[in-house]
């Protein structure tokens, strides 16, 4: 996959979310972004291995950077509940999307998941409060 393409569509799309997804919600562009890598990785020889994702360890960072981990909470949950609505989220997704890659590519898939466990090994701090939905 081509990083600059995906960071333009990205902008794009943050930019003019019903555009792509017919809502201006967080959860639309998530679930916008999992097809998208879906397909891309299932787009041909030179897009990697079916059912990865090129940002597999996304939702990690986005939980190191946050401090926050529960199975409760996707990465999406988790910069609403730090920017406060869809429109904040928006607004430091493509930011966001352009720091991980330097991070990923530096520590390496393996790096971040050993980072990600140590930070969480004992603990599972989920806020207490929280301005989003209960998931179901």
């Amino acid at each position: 996959m081509d990083e600059a393409r995906f960071l333009d569509l990205l902008d794009n799309l943050c930019r003019r979310p019903a555009m792509f997804t017919g809502e201006r919600t967080v959860s639309s562009v998530a679930a916008f972004l999992t097809g998208y890598y879906i397909g891309v990785s299932h787009a041909g020889p030179g897009s990697g291995p079916p059912g990865r994702s090129p940002h597999g360890q996304w939702g990690r960072w986005v939980e190191m950077r946050y401090d926050v981990f529960d199975p409760a909470w996707s990465w999406s949950r988790i910069l609403l509940h730090h920017h406060g609505d869809d429109q904040g989220v928006f607004e430091v997704l493509p930011a966001l999307f352009r720091q991980f890659p330097a991070d990923r590519d530096a520590h390496g898939a393996e790096g971040l998941a050993a980072r990600h466990h140590e930070q969480f090994a004992d603990r599972c701090p989920a806020p207490g409060r929280t301005h989003t939905a209960t998931p179901c």
